[in-house]
């Protein structure tokens, strides 16, 4: 299958092209549009179109929806808005860092999606860990048992929603930290959905 590898019957600026396509779509999680074509090889925008046109003809690339992508690459683009805390509570920072390709199932429909890095080792039981991304889903709703994104007093948690001596708190996944109680003021504002870790090596 062309997308998999196999280059054949490509031109070399073909050629060039789609390792480039495929190099950018690694490198920031999300397939570059035409106009980074165009800059990244120094050509007009017009033959950057007519280059990835063609490589959508040849079925090395697949459009939909306005852009274009690697064949069956079935991802989106998710911002890194910040780091978020396993530990005490912290002010949460929304300069976007980057972005995670995100699995497009993970998303379901009509799902906002943001990544935040963990601090702390709050979690751990729960398999998040220090420097884990957390995929999460914005919402101001989430059930006992849930994985949260947190509020208090506007410094944000992760932590898991559930009972403290028969009163709802937030509750860490590691015994050397206490439950947060639910008390007023603290707001829901996402539901952990998935985590994301870069293995050493």
């Amino acid at each position: 299958m062309p997308g998999r590898g196999n280059r054949k019957g490509l031109t070399e600026r073909q050629r060039a092209i789609w390792d480039a396509f495929r190099a950018l779509t690694a490198k920031n999680g999300a397939p570059p549009g035409v106009r980074t074509i165009s800059r990244h090889f120094r050509m007009q925008v017009s033959a950057a179109h007519r280059h990835l046109h063609n490589l959508v003809r040849m079925g090395y690339l697949e459009a939909r929806g306005g852009t274009m992508r690697l064949p069956g690459l079935s991802v989106l683009p998710v911002p890194i808005l910040g780091r978020i805390s396993a530990g005490t509570p912290q002010e949460p920072l929304e300069a976007p860092e980057g972005y995670v390709p995100c699995p497009a199932e993970m998303a379901g429909a009509g799902r906002d999606l943001f990544a935040l890095r963990v601090r702390g080792d709050s979690m751990v039981d729960a398999g998040i860990l220090e420097s884990d991304l957390v995929i999460v889903v914005r919402t101001e709703k989430a059930r006992e048992g849930d994985i949260i994104v947190a509020l208090l007093d506007g410094e944000a948690t992760v932590k898991r929603l559930g009972k403290f001596q028969g009163a709802p708190a937030l509750l860490p996944a590691n015994p050397r930290y206490k439950p947060f109680p639910l008390k007023e003021g603290v707001r829901v504002i996402g539901r952990v959905t998935g985590v994301f870790r870069r293995l050493a090596g």
